[in-house]
């Protein structure tokens, strides 16, 4: 891991590999590592970049009104580029990443080669905002460690307890170690509640492929229909288990779907 000063803030990154660009965007828990499958796949043929959002990690925690929303992270994905000579990119966003990438493709189109959309939504529900809410009342009321304890709950899911305790433990433990202030917290929350750029998606013309998982239990899989219907060159790809982590569930699975959509997505470019 590195960090390095992008001239708006300071991003803790990860660049492996040699080859076509190939951006990562975590979720809202925001740590790089959620990435570990598909950068250990990908960086064989890609130059694979990934980073710790700002407010986790390693990453700056800076405070204050405005410091939090998608379009802010989406400007750090810039400068983070720019700050490594990547002109374009291929990207994938996974849940609040997922987000993140939808303003990036609209925002700043000819930095984009091909979106991968990951457990992602539109727009938040009345469920994603009752899931929404109730881990930033666990951060309010019980503090930082519990709200990673639930969020690791939410976002792994009790198939990944089962069957993939070690790599949940892993993840969690890098969490609690550099988690945030609740003031952090609660405000990454609000982002991602604020997020909507719903009458705008139409205008996304990237290839893209939108991935969804049947039993995610923090991301309803119908978003991922609802996002594949909202972009005029989206495939949809749906996993029947895997939970809100299912690339690192299923990474082999995952990895050959994206990379057979890569490969298709570039002779078209």
């Amino acid at each position: 891991m590195a960090r390095i000063d992008t001239g708006r803030i300071t991003l803790n990154y990860a660049d492996t590999g040699e080859g076509p660009a190939f951006v990562f965007i975590p979720g809202l828990v925001g740590l790089y590592d959620a990435w570990q499958f598909q950068l250990e796949h990908f960086s064989k043929n890609y130059r694979c970049v990934t980073f710790d959002h700002r407010g986790t990690g390693d990453s700056d925690k800076p405070t204050g009104p405005g410091a939090y929303s998608t379009q802010a992270i989406a400007e750090d994905v810039i400068a983070l580029m720019d700050s490594l000579e990547i002109d374009q990119a291929h990207i994938a966003g996974t849940s609040t990443g997922g987000c993140i990438l939808q303003n990036l493709a609209l925002d700043y189109p000819d930095r984009v080669r091909a979106c991968i959309f990951n457990n992602t939504w539109i727009t938040a529900d009345e469920f994603i905002s009752r899931v929404a809410i109730t881990r930033k009342r666990i951060a309010e009321s019980y503090g930082p460690e519990e709200y990673v304890k639930v969020s690791t709950m939410f976002t792994s899911g009790a198939d990944q307890f089962r069957n993939n305790l070690p790599a949940v433990m892993e993840l969690e433990k890098r969490a609690l170690k550099t988690v945030g202030a609740v003031e952090i917290l609660t405000a990454r929350m609000d982002m991602m509640l604020a997020h909507d750029r719903t009458g705008e998606l139409a205008g996304i013309r990237k290839p893209s492929l939108v991935i969804g998982t049947i039993d995610d239990a923090t991301i309803p899989y119908y978003f991922a229909r609802d996002l594949k219907d909202a972009l005029p060159q989206a495939e949809l790809e749906l996993f029947e288990d895997g939970g809100h982590y299912s690339y690192r569930r299923h990474p082999d699975k995952w990895n050959k779907r994206v990379e057979t959509f890569l490969q298709k997505a570039e002779s078209a470019l």
